[in-house]
């Protein structure tokens, strides 16, 4: 198998996680909660922000590293206009359910994850 370009593991057991060496992204793929429709997580958080997020019924570490292969270098980037210094705003929470923003400097463009995280300590 080859290697996944720009990423590097960080640890193995009982979470899978790998760190970007190019934009300082993190990948984690970890049991989920039992509240959770499946029993396995995955994510890409870039400067705290989910850029990517699935669920699996099993630890399917090999689809989890065939999306790192296709993101060699993520960040977050203004779907409004060419801007890619975004900047990571506040977190807004409904009850239990905790959402993360990010705005755009440039355009004032404002949009929330569409990953919903459980309570965060």
């Amino acid at each position: 198998m080859p290697r996944i370009t720009n990423w590097t593991r960080e640890s193995r057991a009982p979470t899978l996680a790998y760190r970007n060496t190019k934009t300082g992204a993190r990948a984690v793929l970890h049991r989920a909660p039992d509240s959770y429709a499946y029993k396995w997580r995955a994510a890409i958080l870039v400067d705290g922000y989910p850029v990517w997020s699935r669920g699996f019924e099993t630890k399917e570490a090999t689809s989890f590293r065939d999306t790192l292969r296709d993101r060699p270098a993520p960040e977050l980037a203004c779907p409004e206009c060419p801007n890619n210094d975004v900047i990571v705003g506040q977190k807004s929470a409904a009850g239990a359910k905790v959402k993360r923003w990010f705005d755009c400097l440039d355009c004032g463009y404002e949009a929330p994850s569409k990953i919903v995280y459980g309570a965060e300590r």
